[in-house]
């Protein structure tokens, strides 16, 4: 009995060190995320191309301790979906790679680099979810907080300089090798922080909303984060959305604020809600009032850039903006009856395509889909396009089912609020073709699928522990 006690006692510390690795590894997937742009523009511009991949060896890193610490979830429904829908996509790429368009330079490297961008940070998220606590989610947070202050600098250098400067198109001398941003206005350009393309800009930006907001309306005593810390990163969190000149960034920041709505309702105490709505509310005024009077160049550059898209949109888009974000939930149907069903090919319909000029028919991939469900029917074919469309839905909303329950049992309101930024991009953003919003989106999902037990305190989780190391005949040890 003694003996097979400490034998629990042992599984339980190796199972742990083992989770403690895979988190660790998890975290510097996290930090290489938002640090591969300075990898790739300033410090190996010659090799950008492989650097898109830096991130791919430390997964399967987290892969294989998983495996060997047994940390595997249990198989859930959506996650054996994602499974079922990778190895069809294997198959599929086999049948694309003996019959696919003979115009291709590089079929098999499109293959290999679609089913990446679909399929392999689908297991990672569950797997986050699985072995990730209260203190590894608070690290995530912390690292993002202090980052931010940094990265808010560096965004008002890349407003003001001109737009062929070092800062803001790396340091590369050849024009290939360069990272040129979309324009703002005819002076400036939209800041791209340290990535290569104000996408994941955004990314970076609109999460760091969501775990300010989370933060602001957790008690005092709740938080993690002390006031003074709180405070700055939140200036330096709306200076980075103030000089974004996003569009996106600023209705996705919207929809944020809307789920901190949402999770200050859920709290237990009514007190706690009227306190986090107040709260809330004093935090829209402040930082209306704070971008208007000290970064009035970005407003008017911003405003500039909102009414000739609108206008521009409007002749296109009913609702101009609002048309054109609701239009990737039915742009992929005009493309059901005339794509082949096996597609044109995984990966064509993803940036690197258009990178390397490949075409469909003599079209860029990107005319063809521009949206994201439509690319999935361009790579995948109706069939399988379809299948991960509606593995998306459902993905969606279960991940929202889960951030709501938790906010629910355990009050933690981190999860519900990364949702909210995480939602729309999970249901139809750009997440299988543009490869930081694909980082972002399944890490993310990652931390919001981390359990209401596992958001619970160390002592917790603690006793938890003692309870399985206790024997269970404990008279028979006296």
């Amino acid at each position: 009995m003694i003996l097979g006690h400490d034998t629990v006692g042992t599984n339980v510390t190796t199972g742990d060190a083992r989770r403690r690795q895979v988190v660790a590894v998890v975290t510097a997937i996290y930090v290489l995320l938002i640090f591969e742009g300075v990898l790739r523009k300033w410090l190996l511009p010659g090799f950008s191309q492989a650097l898109f991949f830096v991130r791919d060896p430390l997964v399967l890193v987290a892969y294989a301790l998983a495996f060997a610490g047994s940390l595997w979830p249990p198989p859930r429904t959506l996650f054996v979906a994602g499974i079922a829908l990778g190895i069809a996509a294997l198959a599929l790429a086999m049948v694309q790679f003996v019959v696919g368009p003979a115009s291709i330079a590089n079929p098999l490297l499109f293959e290999a680099y679609g089913w990446r961008n679909y399929f392999f940070y689908i297991p990672l998220a569950f797997l986050i979810g699985s072995v990730f606590y209260k203190e590894d989610v608070e690290r995530i947070v912390r690292i993002t907080l202090w980052l931010v202050l940094p990265i808010a600098v560096l965004v008002a250098f890349q407003f003001y300089a001109s737009i062929d400067s070092v800062v803001n198109i790396g340091s590369a001398d050849d024009p290939t090798q360069q990272f040129r941003g979309l324009g703002l206005t005819e002076d400036h350009v939209r800041p791209m922080g340290l990535f290569t393309s104000d996408a994941g800009q955004k990314e970076f930006t609109v999460s760091c909303v969501a775990m300010l907001l989370a933060l602001w309306i957790t008690p005092t005593s709740g938080r993690f984060i002390r006031l003074p810390l709180l405070v700055v990163a939140s200036i330096a969190a709306l200076t980075c959305l103030a000089f974004s000149g996003s569009r996106g960034a600023l209705m996705q920041s919207g929809v944020v604020f809307v789920g901190a709505v949402v999770a200050a309702l859920q709290m237990r105490a009514r007190h706690g809600s009227l306190r986090g709505l107040l709260v809330l509310g004093g935090l829209g005024l402040a930082a209306a009032a704070i971008v208007v009077v000290a970064f009035g160049d970005a407003y008017m550059a911003f405003l500039t850039r909102w009414n000739s898209a609108f206008d521009f949109e409007s002749q296109i888009f009913t609702g101009g903006i609002f048309g054109r974000a609701l239009f990737g939930l039915v742009d992929f149907m005009r493309l059901m009856g005339d794509t082949p069903i096996i597609g044109y090919g995984l990966g064509l319909g993803g940036n690197a395509s258009t990178l390397m000029g490949e075409h469909i028919g003599g079209v860029a991939p990107v005319s063809i889909a521009e949206t994201d469900w439509a690319r999935h029917v361009v790579d995948l074919g109706p069939v399988l396009g379809a299948l991960f469309i509606c593995f998306r839905i459902a993905l969606v909303g279960w991940v929202g089912s889960v951030a709501l329950r938790t906010a629910r049992l355990s009050g933690e309101m981190m999860p519900l609020l990364l949702f909210a930024f995480l939602g729309l991009e999970l249901l139809y953003g750009q997440i299988t073709g543009q490869g930081t919003i694909n980082g972002y989106g399944w890490l993310f999902t990652g931390f919001c699928l981390v359990s209401p037990r596992n958001l619970g305190a160390a002592s917790d989780r603690e006793g938890a522990v003692a309870t399985v190391n206790a024997p269970r005949f404990p008279h028979l040890l006296r």
